[in-house]
């Protein structure tokens, strides 16, 4: 179980890195009610989520033993599938700002 704690970690550290480091920089933009803001805050949110699962992806892809590992990419259809909604529903009131939802659930009372 290691080898699989090493993968999650080598691939969690990009997603750390974009959705604390650059998010932070980035927060009077992404916070926005703007199409912009909502646009920025899920690019991030979708490349550190599909960025996580690839590299998992290639990690375990690395063993010999592993068969099908390409099952690990199948999350990054659901992102994108969420991500194209978000931006076709915003028109309708349906957008989800990604980083106004996770700043609600850190910072509420």
């Amino acid at each position: 179980w290691l080898y699989a704690f090493d993968v999650h970690c080598n691939a969690f550290v990009p997603l750390f890195v974009l959705l604390y480091g650059v998010q932070f920089f980035l927060l009077p933009l992404v916070l926005g009610t703007s199409l912009l803001s909502l646009g920025v805050s899920n690019s991030l949110f979708a490349i550190a989520f599909g960025w996580y699962f690839y590299i998992t992806h290639l990690g375990y892809r690395a063993l010999p033993f592993l068969s099908h590992t390409e099952v690990f990419l199948f999350p990054i259809v659901v992102i994108l599938g969420i991500y194209v909604f978000n931006f076709m529903g915003y028109p309708f009131g349906v957008g989800w700002n990604a980083s106004r939802i996770i700043a609600y659930i850190y910072f509420e009372n």
